[in-house]
């Protein structure tokens, strides 16, 4: 079972991922604050990251520290399609994928079961 981390800042969203994961098999922990996510990754690890490039931490800085408590953990972007730019860089830089928002449920699980297969 991968165990799996959503960090986005809107509560629906974050609850329609948490519901894709949980119905996919994995433990899922989820959170708002970008702080608070970075703070329990310390102590938890986690296989897949999913975070969103609205938090109000700069993107880089959240999924890079996530990235830096676990080199294997799978990051997957969520951005709107004004800042595909940024998610483009952010697979430059070391994310594995990305998602454009609104979260399509089929490409979300698409993408999800991808990253845990690599």
């Amino acid at each position: 079972m991968a165990k799996s981390l959503v960090l986005h800042e809107e509560s629906d969203c974050r609850e329609l991922i948490k519901r894709v994961l949980l119905e996919n098999g994995h433990e899922v922990v989820a959170f708002d604050e970008p702080e608070e996510a970075l703070a329990w990754t310390r102590s938890n690890p986690v296989d897949l990251a999913i975070v969103s490039l609205e938090s109000s931490v700069s993107q880089n800085d959240v999924w890079q520290q996530l990235k830096h408590f676990n080199k294997n953990l799978k990051i997957l972007i969520l951005t709107r399609f004004a800042a595909k730019d940024s998610a483009k860089r952010a697979l430059e830089e070391g994310a594995d994928d990305y998602l454009l928002k609104p979260i399509d449920i089929e490409a979300l699980e698409t993408k999800v079961k991808s990253l845990k297969e690599d």
